[in-house]
């Protein structure tokens, strides 16, 4: 799962709908060069702005980027898989792309406070474009090389810091003026197709990598990017309001600091729980799923493979079905979000305590996991649009920036830590103690959603 906002995610009256492509808003821009609506349509024809041409254009790029960063990162694991023989090398290259998305996103942030957001994703998608074009041409020249494939992915990884807080800033920009319930709305959109462009590899990748070979892929990546970056050449989005002169980047992001620690704590608590959160679900599915269906159970990849399919399938018809309520997902739905939430984690401890087989164990976990994921995409869209309109306008990138490295910073954490009590504990036990910990959460959250605003 993604943190819970996501990562380049982070929605129309009913938000499952396809994207909706009609013409310009019939009330002319804002300032800030979005269009003007009103939030919903209505008797007398007012069309709602999530059907505006720049929301479309901002999907459409949002979602090719996506599917051409999932099918080269599918592409180079397989590759390098059918190279050197390791799972672990690839694995590596990945570990260490995290550092510099940590320590870059900051700046990311700071930049996409300053600059007109809509350059930056072009600048980016472009960058990216030419980074996997000349990548493609050293490994057609050179032959394959790890050091090579670490720096591409290094420097794809930078750009990645730089792209999520600009995107997640954007969409607030967008439709801030029209309510939260509006940016929920968008924000369960961007959610279903960051869901659907990162499946469709799963399933498609294996045959196109088979079928074309890594060259193939990756020319369909740089296709993609470019393909984006020209998309969304074309959004109508002004530079950020900013009040007086522009300061320093460091006194700009001491300022992102500043407002999350000193004026809105409880934007920050809420930051420190979603990090949390990706602690138990990353932990959780990425490590302890895998080891407990191949390890515990002795099921081989082919039975892996279909139940992690249909996990990802859960997690599009979640991200669809949060959409369907995204106007009601306000801060004081979280608690019940988490309590389904905790409950989806109870079965699967219990089952391993039973004398049951494992293909009943399997059946169950299976189950209550694609339960969980379909709970966590109803927290993601409480969670981020509440940090975004909690946020001012100047500060949304940088904010949210902080809130991805948090989450990005958890994730790992919780592989480790979730990898070595898989080593040590029974499963019934780490899921137990693990249902506990998020029942705690739950009730602790309880007051504080209450009076997040204050």
């Amino acid at each position: 799962m993604t943190h819970p906002t996501e990562s380049r995610q982070q929605p129309a009256s009913s938000a499952s709908t396809s994207l909706p492509t009609s013409p310009t808003l019939p009330h002319g821009n804002a300032p800030d060069g979005t269009p003007a609506a009103n939030t919903k349509s209505s008797p007398d024809g007012t069309v709602s702005p999530l059907k505006s041409r720049d929301f479309a254009l901002l999907i459409a790029g949002q979602g090719i980027s996506l599917f051409g960063d999932a099918t080269l990162s599918f592409a180079m694991a397989m590759w390098v898989l059918d190279r050197t023989g390791s799972a672990t090398v690839f694995a590596s290259i990945l570990a260490a792309a995290v550092v510099p998305t940590i320590v870059c996103s900051p700046f990311g942030g700071v930049l996409a406070d300053r600059m007109n957001r809509r350059t930056i994703m072009v600048a980016l998608d472009a960058g990216r474009a030419a980074i996997v074009a000349v990548s493609a041409i050293v490994f057609a020249t050179a032959g394959f090389s790890i050091a090579a494939v670490a720096v591409m992915q290094i420097l794809l990884a930078v750009l990645e810091a730089f792209e999520t807080p600009t995107v997640q800033a954007a969409i607030p920009q967008m439709y801030r003026r029209y309510g939260e319930e509006t940016v929920r709305q968008a924000t369960a959109v961007t959610n279903q197709v960051q869901m659907l462009c990162n499946l469709l590899p799963s399933f498609l990748g294996g045959v196109l990598y088979s079928a074309l070979g890594i060259r193939a892929m990756m020319l369909i990546a740089v296709v993609s990017f470019a393909a984006a970056a020209v998309l969304e050449r074309f959004i109508r989005l002004g530079a950020p309001e900013r009040d007086g002169e522009l300061p320093s980047p460091f006194d700009d992001f001491k300022a992102g600091l500043r407002f999350l620690l000193r004026d809105r704590p409880n934007v920050f608590k809420l930051a420190l729980f979603a990090a949390g959160l990706n602690f138990v679900i990353i932990g959780y599915s990425n490590v302890g799923v895998a080891y407990t269906i191949r390890t515990v159970l002795g099921f081989d990849a082919t039975v892996y493979g279909v139940a992690d399919g249909m996990v990802g399938v859960a997690g599009v018809a979640g991200a669809i079905i949060a959409g369907m309520f995204a106007a009601k997902l306000s801060m004081d739905r979280m608690p019940a979000a988490l309590v389904a939430f905790t409950l989806t984690l109870l079965p699967q401890g219990l089952v391993f305590l039973l004398p049951v087989g494992a293909w009943t164990k399997l059946a169950v976990m299976v189950a209550f996991e694609c339960a969980s994921m379909i709970c966590c995409c109803f927290t993601n869209l409480i969670a981020a649009p509440a940090i975004q309109m909690s946020t001012p306008e100047a500060m949304t990138g940088k904010v949210m920036s902080i809130f991805g490295a948090l989450c990005i910073c958890a994730q790992p954490l919780g592989q480790m830590t979730y990898g070595w009590t898989y080593d040590r504990f029974p499963v019934a036990a780490i899921l137990l103690v693990t249902t506990a910990a998020c029942g705690l959460v739950t009730a602790m959250m309880t007051p504080f959603s209450r009076r997040f605003d204050e």
